[in-house]
């Protein structure tokens, strides 16, 4: 680990000093593990909602449609034993910027110092060319990588990846979502086995929107590879639409997995660690 991030992770774990991972979504359960509001098989009751087509008929209330004529499921909440898994992309392309490697490795210590002062069982995986175990992964300031020179997408990574998340716990990934794979099968592989997934996705402000112009030297941030590029209008006007495009298929690809998707500007995020929108987003407490 450079001492770059060595030092944002500092900082990180002294803004996020006293905080939880937020249960808001999760009360105290059965055996002293929590319970979340996902419809489930536990024995403990959750709410109503309106009968929906396919709805299992076994979980029609016939006695509240015996005093008000509408047809209601019962939901029953789900058991959720305290896990949290923290996937981080140490792709080239996360440190495109100091800022940006400072804020991915910075964003994931404070999220497993949270994990941990909440109580969670905590695995940390190094997404570089294969996921690797992090050994010490409560202990930020002495994880062994972060270094962020892949050449490998997550995207392949997840591919030819065996397993060994923790089942039925809270999942996240820190990462910029920038390569070209299909997102479904790499999302589909993140949330498998987890109750709940979240996705962090940490750009810059030109990556997001670009403004140099003329004659410039584009580096592949992962394979090394130079092109010379005259830049103008046009270009930036493709690139944008492109941009609008990859994003909106990532949002479409999360709804669909039921996965938050929650999009972090790093120039606003770091240094000052402003962590209003995973406050927001019910991430943190």
């Amino acid at each position: 680990m450079n001492g770059f991030c060595r030092n944002a992770i500092a900082a990180a774990l002294a803004r996020g000093e006293g905080l939880e991972l937020a249960a808001d979504r999760l009360s105290a359960g059965f055996d002293g593990r929590r319970t979340g509001r996902r419809s489930g098989n536990a024995l403990e009751f959750s709410e109503y909602r309106e009968y929906q087509a396919g709805d299992d008929l076994r979980r029609l209330d016939w006695g509240v449609y015996a005093r008000s004529g509408q047809l209601m499921v019962k939901r029953y909440s789900e058991e959720v034993d305290p896990r949290c898994d923290i996937v981080l992309d140490d792709s080239a392309s996360m440190a495109v910027r100091e800022e940006k490697a400072a804020a991915a490795a910075g964003v994931a210590a404070l999220l497993a110092q949270s994990a941990v002062n909440a109580g969670f069982s905590l695995a940390v995986w190094h997404c570089g060319e294969k996921l690797e175990k992090e050994e010490r992964a409560p202990f930020p300031l002495e994880w062994s990588h972060c270094d962020f020179a892949a050449e490998t997408s997550p995207g392949e990574v997840f591919d030819s990846f065996a397993g060994g998340f923790q089942f039925r716990g809270i999942r996240f990934a820190v990462t910029d979502l920038l390569w070209a794979e299909e997102p479904r099968r790499f999302l589909r592989r993140l949330a498998d086995g987890a109750l709940r997934t979240v996705v962090i996705q940490l750009l810059t402000r030109e990556e997001q929107f670009p403004s140099v112009s003329g004659n410039v030297s584009l580096i592949d941030a992962e394979s090394g590879e130079e092109r010379e590029l005259m830049v103008d209008e046009s270009i930036l006007a493709r690139y944008r639409e492109r941009f609008v495009r990859h994003q909106e298929l990532w949002s479409r690809a999360a709804g669909e997995f039921g996965i938050r998707l929650i999009r972090l500007t790093v120039e606003e995020f770091y240094p000052s660690w402003d962590l209003r929108e995973l406050f927001r987003c019910g991430v943190l407490k």
